[in-house]
């Protein structure tokens, strides 16, 4: 599967290689945790490595990606968190031919690494003495997944011409070339017919370097052929027949040692094949044949082979030609020229998923396709509670250690907290017996907010301090507010009202307190739909008076299902200049919040057609 590199490189390539984002029971893992993360490792050589450092159940454990897969680190050491030992089996006597693999009998060599700022520096001496080093950089997280509504695409280049090579050039010049173009098809030709890594034969790729794009291209393998197309020359996207005994991870449509594809949507050997691939923030989404394969999936790792071990250049396409021989045909590129991902804020809340101020929701939100959560900050144990006591104090509050794990936790999984809602008020009478509680819950869930770097505290009303009617209800809400803005105000977060009955109703316990800058409302398309015209609040008060807008699925309200507009919904947040979030909010877990994060995300389309009109 792979390309061939010189003496040097290859056994550099056996020494070192890059690991995939960890997933599964591991911890220690996050960017700031001393030497344990993922590394890519430039050799001074020009040849690439990719190594992973993690805890597994507290233990130290470690890969090398290598050709033929990830292997593991043997005797592997962790020591102070800055410096680790492991002992590698290679292979360092010298190849049959050039950029052929290391000849000779397997070592147990010994590597030391170590930490020095931003770099992991790791030596091994081979027998003779000889000492080589190497430094490695750190890789950065996975982004979110990718709204492929919003992409924005340029304008398509055709890679290959169709009657010579221009545009493409040798991966290695002293390899053999078999490559060549006739009858406008690209094809590579070389006896070799089994699918060891190593040829005189060489790989083929474009002169020119790309980040994010959509690719089309046919492909043809001879029964029992084997080939491979490199995105950026990091991530192989497999090539073989729909037959061929590497069918998985391996299999055609996959990313190869990666991403299964879904489903064996491959042709026989000898017909022609057709991929439409997207790529963008390292997530792909693959198309075999009219058959969807891998749907907008994160690509942990680069693929073995790649030319450079670092996520974050761009690179050129290349194919492979020291497997079988292959043929390619009608290559087209289009680069893709804005994401709009800086624009789009689609958030989740935490009851989504059926949990409360659970440290747990951040992996779930990432699951889902959200980059950003609500989070509750806590109730009492127990189920169906109707009162809280008047002792009770959030574990936010009381355990510094709750705070540190969703810190922890978010970075990990790349979710940032966008906002608190202390649910635990919606059992309290907030101008009555309950107001010291809910005015001690109020103070905690802000600090919290402090500690997070939230700037957002919502404040629920249902239960038995909704101000529904009554100038006693709105004016026991408008003193509690008197007394808590300050201390909001000093910890700079605003507190959030969610509206009862009608928006008016919230407006006006706003002007009693002549509209402090520290109080705000959280519109929920969900509960009001039914009460007031939604479109007509929103354009209203939305761009004064909203911190955030949360849409659920309520009873026949459900999100783009009939009662709830849209394309309306999001004239009417144009309208109000609206550029804060929109917050996913239910209660059913399971696949709703993956379902409901692809309606709320036709929203920042309709919006994004809006302003094209305009």
């Amino acid at each position: 599967m792979k390309r061939c590199f010189s003496i040097l490189a290859m056994m550099v390539l056996l020494c070192f290689a890059r690991g995939a984002n960890v997933s599964g029971n591991e911890d220690n893992i996050n960017p700031s945790d001393e030497i344990y993360g993922n590394w890519a490792i430039e050799m001074p050589s020009g040849a690439t490595g990719w190594l992973t450092l993690k805890k597994v159940d507290g233990v130290p454990q470690g890969e090398l990606w290598t050709v033929g897969g990830g292997k593991k680190l043997l005797d592997l050491a962790v020591v102070d968190g800055s410096g680790c030992s492991f002992k590698r089996m290679i292979r360092v006597g010298a190849p049959e031919y050039v950029g052929g693999p290391p000849t000779g009998e397997r070592l147990k060599i010994h590597h030391e690494g170590k930490l020095l700022e931003d770099r992991l520096v790791i030596k091994y001496s081979l027998p003779g003495g000889a000492v080589n080093g190497y430094e490695g950089k750190r890789i950065e997280r996975l982004p979110t997944r990718p709204n492929l509504d919003l992409l924005k695409f340029g304008k398509p280049v055709t890679l290959f011409n169709g009657t010579d090579l221009k545009g493409w050039k040798p991966v290695n010049s002293e390899q053999k070339n078999g490559w060549e173009a006739l009858d406008g098809v690209l094809r590579n030709t070389t006896p070799k017919t089994d699918f060891s890594q190593y040829s005189r034969f060489g790989n083929l790729q474009t002169t020119t370097d790309f980040t994010d794009f959509n690719l089309k291209i046919d492909f043809k393998v001879p029964q029992g052929g084997n080939s491979g197309i490199y995105l950026r020359g990091l991530y192989e996207i497999q090539v073989v027949d729909r037959d061929s005994r590497m069918q998985g991870i391996q299999g055609v449509g996959s990313v190869f040692g990666r991403i299964s594809a879904s489903k064996n949507s491959g042709k026989a050997g000898g017909e022609w094949n057709t991929y439409d691939i997207t790529l963008v923030d390292r997530h792909v989404t693959v198309v075999l044949n009219d058959e969807k394969v891998i749907d907008n999936q994160p690509i942990e790792g680069c693929t073995n082979g790649a030319l450079q071990p670092f996520d974050d250049l761009p690179g050129p396409i290349y194919l492979q030609g020291d497997h079988t021989s292959v043929a390619y045909r009608n290559i087209v590129l289009t680069p893709i020229i804005s994401t709009d991902l800086d624009d789009s804020k689609i958030a989740v809340m935490e009851t989504a998923f059926n949990k409360r101020a659970d440290a747990s929701s951040f992996e779930d939100a990432r699951k889902a396709g959200y980059n950003a959560i609500q989070m509750h900050s806590g109730m009492p144990a127990g189920k169906r509670i109707k009162k809280i006591d008047p002792s009770f104090n959030l574990e936010l509050a009381t355990d510094a250690k709750v705070i540190e794990r969703w810190k922890e936790e978010s970075l990990k999984h790349q979710v940032k907290v966008i906002s608190l809602c202390a649910g635990s008020l919606n059992k309290c009478e907030i101008w009555g017996a309950d107001r010291e509680l809910a005015m001690r819950i109020a103070k905690q869930t802000i600090d919290a907010c402090e500690e997070l770097g939230v700037e957002v505290m919502l404040f629920p009303f249902f239960g038995p301090s909704k101000f529904q009617t009554g100038d006693e209800t709105i004016s026991g809400v408008a003193d509690f507010m008197t007394e808590l803005l300050p201390y909001a105000k000093s910890k700079k977060v605003v507190i959030g009202i969610e509206a009862p009955v009608t928006t008016k109703r919230v407006v006006e316990l706003l002007s009693r307190l002549d509209f402090p800058e520290h109080l705000k409302i959280y519109y929920d398309t969900g509960n009001l739909y039914p009460l007031e015209d939604i479109y007509e609040s929103i354009s209203m008060y939305g761009r004064q008076h909203f911190c955030q807008v949360h849409i659920k699925p309520c009873e026949a309200a459900v999100v783009g299902d009939g009662k709830i507009d849209l394309a309306k919904l999001a004239a009417a947040l144009d309208e109000a200049q609206y550029d804060g979030w929109l917050v996913y909010e239910a209660g059913k877990g399971g696949k709703e919040p993956v379902r409901n994060r692809k309606k709320i995300q036709k929203i920042d389309s309709l919006r994004a057609r809006l302003k094209v009109t305009e």
